[in-house]
C-alpha cells in the first residue's frame, strides 16, 4: 500500500514559464500537449476540486496519527464571469482572498507573467452539490474553493492543474491559503484530499499518500441532521485534555488503533477473504465509536446524538458497519457493505421507519484538480421571458454550456417523418407542443435550467417564479429511494392445480427459494448486474384464497425498466409453478412504483412569500390553510395534485419518459394511506417567540423513470433535455421532476391564498385566444390587454378588436 518512492506527492518537475506542458484534454476532450489558453490572454477555462469525506481516524489526526479520507464527487467550480448573468468574483470571500494571493505571489516567484491586471479577471467560484436545502453537509467546501482557485491560476498562466507535480504544488499552496483564512484550525486533510482527490492516508504536518479501497466495498452516507460546529467541538475536547489527560489518550488511542486497524484491513497482504476484511472495518468501526463516546464524556458534549446512534445500531443489525464522518454531533455518517444492495436496503429502512435520508449523491473515490469542459450551469436569468426565442437560445446556451447548434434540435422540424415512423405505428404526422425551460431551480445545491414541455399557459412561468422563491430559503433539498420497480406473477389455484399444498405451504415454499430466484433473475439481465443493479428481494402477497402474487423487486439503475422488469417475470415464472403447484397467470410489470419514490422538501422565508396587499406571514398561514383543505378533502386534493402533475409532467414529456405511468403512479401513491390525499404538503415554520418564518413544503411522488431507452435516445428533443439537464441519473431526474413538482403547487397555492388562480391564467389565457385570433408580434400583448380590459376573453370578441386594431386609421 505505501508508496513511498512514487513522486505522485512531490511537488517536483514544476515546468519552467513556457516551457510545454502535457495536457490531459485539449478543447475537444482529447489529449494533448499543447494548453489552449496564453498567460497573454484572459483566461476564460474551469478548474474544480472535489469535497471530502473522513471514513476514519477524526480527532485522532489532530494529534499526529493517520486518518483514512475520500474524495467525494460534490466540486467547487472556479471560472470566469458569465456577464449575461451578472456574476462577479468573490474577493470577499477570505478562502478565495488568501487563495489569489498566496498563487499569486508564487507564480511571479518563479517567472510566470500572470498578466491578470485587475479584480474583474478574478474567478467566479461555484460549489455544487455541499448542501441540502439550506443547510452545509459538511463536506469541506472552504478548501475545495481554495484548491479550485489555486488551480484556475495555474490554468491560466499555461499549468496544467491535472499534472500530479502540479497537484503537488497546488496542495502545498492551498493548505497554506486555508491556514491563514481559518487562523490554523484543522488538520488539512480536507485540501490535501480536494488536490489529489481518491482516496488517502493523511497524518499531520503534511504525510499524505493514496491508498486503495477494496472494489468490493461499497460506502454510503446517511443524513444524521443539523450540522454541529467542528471548531466547538474540538476546543470542548482540549479543555477536556486539559482536566483529565489520561482519559484523553485513552480516547485517542482507540480511534488512533481503530485507524489503523481498518488501514490494516484493506492493505493487498491482508490474510483472508472478503468476508474477513470486511468483518475486520466493521471492529474498527466500533472500536472508532468506542473512542468518540469516551470523548463525549471528556468534553461534556454529544459527538453522538440519538439520530447517529440510529443509524449506526440499524447499520449493525442488518450486518453492516457504520461511524459519524467528521466531527459528528450531526452532518454525515458513513456506512460500509459488502455490495450497493446492502446500501440500497438499509436506506430504505432507515427512511420509512425513520425518516433519515440515505445521501446517494455522494460517490467516493473522486478525481482531484481538474481541469472542465465548462462552468456548472447557472439556472437565474434574469428577463428570459422578455427575450426573442433566437436569444433565449443564446442565453441558455451561455448558461448551460451547450454549443447553440443543440438548439436546432429544439425545431418543430426536428423529429421528421422518418424517424416518427419508427417510434409508433400507422404515422401521418407529428403533434408539436411548445418546449420552454424553467429558471431558478438550485437542488441539492445544484442549478438545472428545467426543460418542460406543456401546452398550458403560465406552467412555465409559475414554476419558474416559485422557484426563485424557494431558492431564496437554499433551494430544494432531496433524495430518492433505490430504483427497485416490482415485476408481478399472478400465481391462481384452480381445480389444474395440484390441490396438496394450502396457500400457507406454497407461500412458505416460495420465500424459502428466495435466493434461487433472485439468481434466476440476475441471470436474465447480466448486463444489468455489471451496471450495479439486479433482483433484490422476493415478496408474497395473498389476495384471496385461491389467488397469491408474488413480487420480485429489481434494481434498475437508469433505466425506466419495464421490459427488464417483464423479462424478470417471465423467466421466474415456471420455477413459481414447480414451487406451488398453481397456475401463473398474468407476468408484468406493476406502474405502482411506490419503491422507487423522490422525496423533496423546501423553505421558503416568509419575505419571499408577501404581495403587495399582503404580508409574507399572512400569505404563509394562508398557504396552509390551502393544504389542510387538501389534506381533509379528496375533491380538492385531486385538483392540488393536479397542478404539482403540471410541473412533472411537462418534464416527463420533455424527457421522453411515459407519462401515462407516472400519471397512474401518482395517483395510486396518493392513496397509499387507504384515503386519497395530497402528494404535497405546507406548514408554516415559527422562531422562539411564535413569529411565522418560513414555510416548509414537503413533497413524495413515485418517478419510474429513466435516461437510456426508449424515447429519450431516440427522440432529438428529448436528448437535447437530457443534455440541457446535465445527463442526471434516473434517481436524479426524478429528483428534478419532484421539485417542477412541489414548484408548480407553491406557486398554485399562493396564487389561490392571494389574489385567486384566474387573474393569472386570464392574462396567459388572453394572449393565447389573441393569438388563435390571428394576433402577431407587438399585436398579441395589445390585443389581449384589451380582452382583459373589456372582462371578455372569448375568440370572436379578440377576433373583432383585432380587426378594429388593424383597420386604416382615418
Amino acid at each position: 500500500m505505501s508508496h513511498a518512492d512514487d513522486d505522485f506527492f512531490k511537488p517536483t518537475d514544476v515546468p519552467e514559464p513556457g516551457a510545454p506542458v502535457p495536457l490531459n484534454r485539449d478543447d475537444s476532450g482529447a489529449r494533448s500537449g499543447v494548453w489552449p489558453w496564453h498567460a497573454s490572454q484572459t483566461y476564460t477555462g474551469t478548474v474544480s476540486a472535489p469535497g471530502k469525506a473522513f471514513l476514519i481516524g477524526e480527532y485522532a489526526v489532530l494529534y499526529g496519527h493517520s486518518a483514512i479520507v475520500t474524495a467525494v464527487d460534490v466540486r467547487a467550480h472556479a471560472h470566469a464571469a458569465r456577464k449575461q448573468h451578472g456574476e462577479r468574483p468573490m474577493p470577499d470571500s477570505p478562502f478565495v482572498a488568501a487563495a489569489v494571493e498566496v498563487v499569486r505571489k508564487w507564480l511571479l516567484d518563479k517567472g510566470y507573467d500572470i498578466n491578470l491586471p485587475g479584480p474583474e479577471v478574478l474567478p467566479v467560484v461555484t460549489t455544487v452539490g455541499f448542501t441540502a436545502g439550506n443547510r452545509k453537509l459538511g463536506l469541506g467546501s472552504s478548501a475545495a474553493v481554495t484548491a479550485a482557485v489555486v488551480g484556475w491560476y495555474f490554468a491560466a498562466v499555461g499549468l496544467d492543474p491535472e499534472l500530479p507535480s502540479l497537484r503537488a504544488a497546488a496542495e502545498t499552496l492551498a493548505r497554506d491559503a486555508h491556514a491563514i483564512a481559518q487562523h490554523g484550525r484543522g488538520s488539512g486533510a480536507d485540501v490535501s484530499t480536494a488536490c489529489f482527490g481518491g482516496t488517502v492516508r493523511f497524518s499531520r504536518p503534511g504525510g499524505v499518500e493514496p491508498v486503495e479501497l477494496p472494489e468490493w466495498l461499497a460506502v454510503g452516507f446517511f443524513d444524521a441532521g443539523a450540522p454541529a460546529s467542528t471548531g466547538s467541538f474540538v476546543a470542548a475536547v482540549e479543555a477536556g485534555a486539559a482536566r483529565d489527560p489520561s482519559t484523553h489518550a485513552a480516547a485517542i488511542d482507540a480511534i488512533a488503533g481503530a485507524s489503523e486497524r481498518f488501514q490494516a484491513a484493506i492493505a493487498p497482504g491482508f490474510a483472508g477473504g472478503k468476508d474477513a476484511v470486511f468483518a475486520e472495518i466493521a471492529a474498527a468501526c466500533k472500536q472508532h465509536n468506542a473512542g468518540l463516546r469516551k470523548l463525549e464524556v471528556l468534553g461534556d458534549i454529544t459527538i453522538l446524538p440519538p439520530r447517529i446512534q440510529t443509524i449506526i445500531e440499524t447499520a449493525e443489525w442488518a450486518g453492516l458497519a457504520a461511524k459519524p464522518s467528521g466531527a459528528g454531533g450531526g452532518d454525515l455518517v458513513a456506512v460500509f457493505a459488502k455490495d450497493a444492495a446492502a446500501l440500497d436496503h438499509l436506506g430504505v429502512e432507515l427512511y420509512y421507519e425513520h425518516q433519515i435520508a440515505f445521501i446517494r449523491k455522494l460517490s467516493i473515490r473522486a478525481p482531484g484538480l481538474r481541469s472542465e469542459a465548462r462552468p456548472p450551469v447557472n439556472s437565474r436569468i434574469r428577463g428570459l421571458f422578455k427575450r426573442s426565442i433566437a436569444e433565449r437560445r443564446v442565453a441558455i446556451s451561455v448558461a448551460s454550456g451547450l454549443d447553440h447548434a443543440r438548439f436546432s434540435a429544439a425545431e418543430a422540424t426536428a423529429l421528421g417523418s422518418e424517424r416518427a415512423d419508427h417510434m409508433i405505428e400507422n404515422v401521418i404526422g407529428a403533434l408539436t407542443l411548445p418546449l420552454g425551460v424553467a429558471t431558478n431551480f438550485c437542488i441539492n445545491g445544484r442549478d438545472y435550467l428545467i426543460p418542460m414541455c406543456v401546452e398550458e399557459a403560465s406552467v412555465v412561468a409559475a414554476a419558474s417564479n416559485a422557484a426563485k422563491m424557494i431558492r431564496s430559503g437554499g433551494g430544494f433539498a432531496g433524495f430518492s429511494d433505490p430504483p427497485w420497480m416490482i415485476a408481478q406473477i399472478q400465481l391462481v389455484r384452480d381445480a389444474a392445480c395440484d390441490q396438496g399444498k394450502s396457500q400457507a405451504e406454497v407461500i412458505a415454499a416460495i420465500e424459502g427459494a428466495k435466493a434461487e430466484l433472485l439468481a434466476m433473475g440476475d441471470e436474465a439481465h447480466p448486463r444489468l448486474v455489471a451496471r450495479g443493479g439486479g433482483s433484490r428481494d422476493v415478496e408474497v402477497r395473498r389476495l384471496d384464497e385461491d389467488t397469491l402474487v408474488v413480487h420480485v423487486l429489481v434494481d434498475c439503475r437508469d433505466a425506466m425498466g419495464a421490459n427488464l422488469i417483464n423479462t424478470v417475470a417471465e423467466v421466474v415464472s415456471p420455477r413459481l409453478a414447480a414451487l406451488s403447484g398453481w397456475r401463473p397467470v398474468l407476468r408484468i410489470l406493476s406502474n405502482l412504483a411506490d419503491r422507487r419514490a423522490s422525496h423533496i422538501s423546501a423553505h421558503v422565508p416568509v419575505e419571499a412569500l408577501a404581495t403587495g396587499k399582503l404580508d409574507g406571514p399572512t400569505v404563509a398561514s394562508r398557504i396552509e390553510e390551502a393544504s389542510r383543505f387538501a389534506e381533509l378533502d379528496p375533491y380538492r386534493a385531486t385538483t392540488h395534485n393536479k397542478g404539482i402533475m403540471n410541473g412533472v409532467d411537462a418534464v416527463v414529456l420533455a424527457t421522453g419518459n411515459d407519462w401515462r405511468a407516472m400519471e397512474a403512479s401518482a395517483h395510486a401513491y396518493a392513496v397509499k394511506d387507504g384515503r386519497y390525499g395530497p402528494l404535497a404538503i405546507w406548514r408554516t415554520e415559527a422562531d422562539a417567540s411564535g413569529a411565522i418564518v418560513s414555510l416548509r413544503g414537503e413533497l413524495s411522488l413515485p418517478t419510474a423513470v429513466g435516461v437510456v431507452g426508449g424515447a429519450t435516445r431516440s427522440h432529438p428533443t428529448a436528448r437535447l433535455a437530457i443534455e440541457l439537464l446535465g445527463h442526471p441519473s434516473g434517481t436524479e431526474l426524478g429528483l428534478i421532476m419532484g421539485a417542477a413538482g412541489l414548484a408548480s403547487n407553491l406557486a398554485a397555492l399562493r396564487a389561490l391564498a392571494t389574489e385567486g388562480i384566474q387573474r393569472g391564467h386570464m392574462s396567459l389565457h388572453a394572449r393565447a385566444v389573441a393569438v388563435a385570433a390571428g394576433a402577431r408580434g407587438a399585436e398579441v400583448e395589445s390585443i389581449a390587454q384589451r380582452l382583459i380590459d373589456v372582462g371578455e376573453i372569448k375568440p370572436e370578441r379578440a377576433k373583432a378588436l383585432l380587426d378594429e386594431h388593424r383597420a386604416p386609421k382615418r
